[in-house]
């Protein structure tokens, strides 16, 4: 295992955000590979196993890269409003 990623991997403390990935990891054609953290983080990691450039889930540049996991952003949930009118009820029948 890589000695850059040891002390990151596997985090056993809350992950922000309460989303959890699942570590992968991608060979690339020029010998290096992605890593996808389980607090979301990629890591381009060259072939000789220093890692290169790293991407927060909260950087703009993130999603290119969390393309190649299959991973999509998520837009924040937004709480639908009801058209009740609050302490009335349809009449029972």
């Amino acid at each position: 295992m890589n000695d850059d990623l040891v002390g990151r991997e596997p985090s056993s403390g809350p992950v922000p955000r309460g989303r959890r990935y699942r570590r992968h990891e991608l060979e690339l054609a020029d010998g290096g590979r992605l890593v996808l953290g389980v607090d979301g983080t990629i890591d381009h990691v060259d072939p000789h196993g220093s890692t290169t450039h790293s991407w927060m889930p909260d950087d703009p540049e993130w999603p290119d890269q969390a393309i190649r996991f299959g991973l999509h952003p998520q837009t924040p949930t937004v709480t639908p409003q009801g058209r009740r009118v609050l302490g009335t009820r349809p009449p029972r029948r």
